[in-house]
C-alpha cells in the first residue's frame, strides 16, 4: 500500500505552496541553533539583509517600562507606519505581499524591521539575573546535546534522498529523551499522511520505506536507540552482543525469553519454561544476559557526554512569576501566585535573530528601472523582507503557544510534575487559533526555562487518565509511578499490579496494562528484573 502526496488534476481549484510559504513553514520547526544556521546562509546569499549592530542600539530606561510592555515581549510597534526600510508606500507598490495573505497563520504584522527585538530584559529573583547575566550558561540552563541531535549527526553520514530525509525528520521528532520511538509503523504512516494532506507534499511514501529509515536509526549508537518498545530495545542490544561474540553462552535462550514478554515481566518461570521449552538453569542464564542490557539506551550517551561547553541548549522561552515593586520586577513567592497574569512569558533575547534591511544597498533601487541590476536588488529586497517577516511570524506564534501552555499548566509551575494536567496539541491550537500541525512544529526542538527547571515544550503535552476529581495527566501519573519505584525496597520491588492498586486507592482509574505502559515508557524494568536476585 502506498500513499500518494501528489496533487491530482480536477475541476476544483487548489493552491500550491509558494517558496516563501515553504520557507516560513520550515522555519517553524527549527531549533534556535538551526535557525541561526539558516540566518547565516541567508546573510551570505542576500546583500540586502544584515544584522543589527547592537553597539548602536538605544538604551531603554527599563524602570519606565510598564509591566505589560515588558512581559508581553512587546518588540513590535503598532503605530501604523509599516516597514521602516527607507521606502515610502508609493515606492513599495511593486509587489511586497504580506505572508499572511499567502496563507500563513493570522497575526503577522508589518513591523519596524530596524527596531525588532532591540532591548534587554531586567528582573530579579530565584533565577539570579539582573539584565544580561555574566555567565550565560549558568543562567540559561545549558544542557548537553540531545539524543535526537546525536542520532541526526550520525545519519548525516548516511546518504539519503529527499523522501528519506522527510521520514527521518518525523521519526526524530517522535523520539523521546530515552531514545525510544514509541509508535507503530501504522501509526507513523497515518501521521505522515495527515502532514501530507495539510502541506500538500508531492512525494509517495509507503510503510516499508518508513521501516527502512527506522532500521537505519536503530543502527546508530547508542545501541537500542530507535526501539519502539522495551523488548525491541533489549533485542537490538542482544544482536550487538552476539555480533561481537557469536558463541555467547545462553544468547539463544535470551532471544527466546525476550519473545515471551508477558511471562518475563511476571517472572513466571514455569510459564517461561513451557513457552520456550527451556530448563530452569537455561532461563536463569538467559535472564543474567538480559539483566546486563540497558533499558534506557540514551542514558549511557548522556553519561558519557563531555563538558557543557561542547554543546549547549539555551532556552527559547523564559517563564517568571513577577510583581512590580518601585519600578522593578521581582519574583513572587510561588505560594502567593494565584492569578494567571502573575506569570510572564518572554522570548529569550539571546537566541532571537536581530535583522534589518541594508539601507545602503536598498537606496540603490530605482523605481521603474527594469535593468538586470535593479531587478536583482528588488528581488533580494523582497526576499529579505519576507525572511524577516517569516522569523517574526515564527517568534510571535511561539510566544502564543508558550503563553497558552503556561496558562494551562500553572499547577506544574507551582507544585511540580505531579500537578501536570492533560494537554494536547489540539487544545492549544484551538485556543490560539493555529492549525494543530503548526503547533506541533512550533513545539519541536524548543525549550522553556521555568521555576521547575528547563523542559522541552513537548514535555507539557500528555493524555489524560480518569480520576474522581476529573482527568489527571499521564505525565503526572508517570511521575507518581517513578517516585514509588525509586522508594521501593530493592529486595521486594513493587509489581505493576500493586502500583495499580495504590493509584486506584488515590482515586485514579487506571489498568495494570496502562501502568506497565507508563513504566516501560520511562525505561524502567519490571519488578522481576529489578530484584537483586532472580
Amino acid at each position: 500500500m502506498s500513499l500518494s502526496f501528489g496533487l491530482g488534476v480536477g475541476l476544483n481549484q487548489s493552491q500550491k505552496l509558494t517558496p516563501q510559504m515553504q520557507q516560513a513553514i520550515r522555519l517553524l520547526a527549527l531549533s534556535h541553533l538551526e535557525l541561526e544556521q539558516e540566518v547565516q546562509m541567508k546573510l551570505d546569499s542576500n546583500p540586502l539583509l544584515e544584522r543589527v549592530d547592537e553597539s548602536f542600539e538605544t538604551e531603554f530606561d527599563r524602570d519606565e517600562l510598564s509591566l505589560d510592555d515588558w512581559t508581553d515581549n512587546n518588540w513590535q510597534k503598532n503605530d501604523g507606519q509599516g516597514d521602516s526600510d527607507g521606502f515610502d508606500e508609493s515606492f513599495e507598490s511593486d509587489s511586497y505581499d504580506k505572508l499572511t495573505e499567502s496563507g500563513l497563520d493570522d497575526g503577522a504584522m508589518d513591523s519596524d524591521w530596524d527596531n525588532v527585538y532591540a532591548f534587554d530584559v531586567e528582573y530579579h529573583g530565584d533565577f539570579g539575573v539582573a539584565g544580561r547575566h555574566d555567565d550565560e550558561h549558568e543562567f540559561l540552563g545549558a544542557t548537553h546535546t540531545s539524543i535526537q541531535e546525536h542520532v541526526r549527526f550520525q545519519m548525516n553520514f548516511s546518504p539519503m534522498n529527499a523522501k528519506e530525509s522527510l521520514i527521518l525528520d518525523y521519526l526524530l521528532d517522535a523520539m523521546d529523551e530515552m531514545g525510544y520511538i514509541r509508535l507503530g509503523v501504522d501509526e507513523l504512516y497515518q501521521n505522515l499522511a495527515t502532514l501530507a494532506s495539510f502541506y500538500q507534499w508531492e512525494e509517495t511514501i509507503s510503510p516499508p520505506e518508513i521501516v527502512s529509515v527506522l532500521q537505519r536509526i536503530q543502527a546508530c549508537s547508542p545501541t537500542g536507540v530507535g526501539a519502539r518498545n522495551l523488548p525491541e530495545c533489549l533485542r537490538l542490544q542482544l544482536d550487538e552482543l552476539t555480533k561481537d561474540d557469536p558463541d555467547l553462552p545462553f544468547a539463544d535462550e535470551a532471544y527466546m525469553v525476550l519473545g515471551a514478554t508477558t511471562h518475563l515481566e511476571t517472572n513466571n518461570i514455569k510459564a517461561l519454561m513451557q513457552d520456550t521449552d527451556l530448563s530452569s538453569a537455561e532461563i536463569k542464564g538467559a535472564m543474567a544476559i538480559i539483566r546486563s542490557l540497558n533499558p534506557e539506551p540514551a542514558s549511557e550517551f548522556y553519561k558519557n557526554e563531555g563538558s557543557i561547553d561542547q554543546s549547549i541548549d539555551i532556552p527559547d522561552i523564559l517563564v517568571i512569576a513577577l510583581e512590580e515593586t518601585k519600578g522593578r520586577y521581582a519574583k513572587k513567592s510561588l505560594a502567593n501566585v494565584t492569578d494567571t497574569d502573575a506569570w510572564r512569558v518572554v522570548l529569550n533575547q539571546e537566541v532571537i535573530p536581530n535583522l534589518q534591511i541594508n539601507q545602503e544597498y536598498a537606496s540603490l533601487i530605482k523605481k521603474g528601472d527594469d535593468g538586470d541590476d535593479n531587478i536583482y536588488l528588488k528581488d533580494k529586497l523582497n526576499d529579505a523582507r519576507l525572511f524577516i517577516r517569516s522569523i517574526d511570524e515564527r517568534n510571535q506564534n511561539l510566544l502564543k503557544v508558550a503563553g497558552c501552555i503556561v496558562r494551562r499548566q500553572q499547577g506544574f509551575l507551582e507544585r511540580g510534575v505531579e500537578a501536570m494536567i492533560p494537554l494536547t496539541l489540539k487544545n492549544v491550537a484551538d485556543e490560539i487559533g493555529l492549525h494543530e500541525s503548526t503547533v506541533s512544529r512550533l513545539t519541536t526542538n524548543k525549550t522553556m526555562l521555568t521555576p521547575q527547571g528547563l523542559y522541552p515544550l513537548k514535555y507539557f503535552f500528555s493524555s489524560g487518565v480518569g480520576s474522581e476529581d476529573g482527568e489527571i495527566s499521564s505525565t503526572a501519573i508517570s511521575a507518581q509511578i517513578q517516585s514509588m519505584i525509586q522508594n521501593e525496597n530493592p529486595k521486594k520491588p513493587l509489581s505493576d499490579a500493586y502500583i495499580t492498586g495504590v493509584l486506584e486507592e488515590q482515586g485514579v482509574s487506571i489498568s495494570r496494562r496502562t501502568v506497565t505502559k507508563y513504566r516501560e515508557a520511562m525505561g524502567i524494568l519490571p519488578s522481576t528484573l529489578r530484584k537483586q536476585k532472580i
